[in-house]
């Protein structure tokens, strides 16, 4: 009988630790600040952290993980960005980055949370600026409440449509681009961007981490994880100026006696050309994997970590900040020795650094990725970030044998 009653506490017992964690609209992303410890490792495929080194059983993400990433830093930034007031995503509640930079526009309801559209910059496709793409129907991303073993598998449409003038940094580094692109507005008057994508999320186990780093909120800590994948096709397409209907660029020719010199024909593939030259081919494909640890408590993730396809390898990893660190040469961004203004700033930084004759400065983007390197000179120094695209971002400056962490916003 004794036997009996134990088996049936140890049933009550496993059921209830593997129900503990359930993911309801109320602890789900909100807009606001959130402050995340951020390590990361320079866009390089051979420049990466195994996940075998990292994902330990038990799971423990302690201080190793400094010494395993070759670039890392402390972000306390908005990471679920406010609502807009303007534009196509009037209807969000909150927007955050994927793993490859796009910006994830959602609307959380007491049932459900759904992608509205994305925005961001297709640098792959020389584009000049930003793109804001909304979904012809909203994208679901996760359904309440989730929990063990909880399934979505969606889809969407968007389509980003703009004049020709919007492609001209992709003839830049071409041969002779100057001269294409000039040909090409005289034949082409506006370009047709098609994306789609893929998602896929499945809640696919439970059990308990441990943080125990010297910036980390320490502890043991129940979680739900959730292996996510957002995956894109883009295709472009152009339109002819005398032509009712766009083509797409593997279709898109252009003929000129003067190509006969350069390039051995008076008339040219725009898409040949376009993957000989620059190495685009389309359509385009692309694969974001995140794993999220979730925390019933929190309303964000209190791990993040953006795999490859297979799981082996990890460029980039967030997790919960708690404490500051101890090291002797840090020097927190909210000490007197540096004040930063305008902050938030719409063009120039400036920055007075204490006692520093030179230094330099590394600029990451939310997600981690470096997007600017500057020498500094003396202690005050105005850095030009007009070339950046509104967001958060968090900086590193190191002078002598010091180091300072700090954050600022470019709108």
């Amino acid at each position: 009988m004794k036997r009996v009653l134990f088996a049936i506490a140890f049933v009550a017992l496993s059921a209830c630790v593997f129900a503990q964690v359930t993911i309801n609209s109320s602890n789900y992303y909100k807009p606001g600040s959130t402050t995340i410890d951020i390590y990361t490792v320079q866009n390089d495929a051979t420049d990466s952290v195994s996940t075998t080194n990292i994902l330990t059983t038990p799971l423990n993400f302690g201080n190793s993980l400094e010494t395993q990433f070759s670039v890392y830093g402390i972000v306390d930034t908005v990471t679920y960005a406010e609502p807009a007031t303007e534009g196509k995503f009037t209807d969000e509640t909150c927007s955050f980055e994927d793993g490859n930079g796009m910006r994830m526009h959602l609307k959380v309801t007491d049932e459900k949370a759904v992608c509205l559209g994305v925005s961001g910059a297709l640098a792959q496709l020389g584009l000049n600026d930003a793109i804001d793409v909304q979904f012809e129907e909203a994208m679901d991303v996760i359904t309440f409440p989730a929990q063990l073993n909880s399934q979505t598998n969606s889809n969407a449409h968007g389509l980003y449509l703009e004049h020709i003038s919007a492609l001209q940094n992709a003839f830049n580094d071409m041969e002779m681009g100057d001269m294409v692109y000039s040909f090409v507005t005289a034949e082409y008057d506006s370009i047709k961007v098609d994306i789609q994508v893929t998602f896929n999320s499945v809640f696919e186990q439970t059990g308990t981490l441990t943080l125990s780093g010297n910036r980390m909120m320490r502890g043991n800590y129940v979680y739900l994880r959730e292996n996510r994948q957002f995956s894109y096709i883009t295709n472009l397409y152009m339109h002819r100026i005398d032509a009712s209907e766009f083509t797409i660029i593997s279709d898109c020719t252009l003929t000129n006696p003067l190509f006969q010199m350069y390039f051995g024909s008076a008339t040219i593939n725009l898409g040949e050309a376009l993957n000989e030259l620059m190495g685009m081919s389309f359509p385009m494909t692309s694969t974001s994997i995140m794993q999220n640890y979730w925390r019933a408590d929190d309303n964000y993730p209190i791990v993040e970590m953006t795999t490859n396809a297979d799981l082996s390898y990890t460029k980039h990893l967030s997790i919960r900040y708690g404490e500051n660190n101890d090291d002797d040469n840090f020097i927190n961004e909210t000490e007197t020795v540096i004040s930063i203004f305008p902050n938030p700033t719409t063009d120039i930084l400036y920055i007075a650094v204490e006692d520093m004759d030179k230094g330099s400065m590394n600029i990451y983007s939310a997600n981690g990725a470096l997007v600017k390197e500057v020498n500094l000179n003396g202690n005050h120094n105005s850095i030009n970030v007009n070339d950046l695209h509104n967001g958060c971002y968090f900086f590193r400056i190191f002078y002598g044998d010091k180091e300072i962490k700090g954050n600022f916003a470019k709108n």
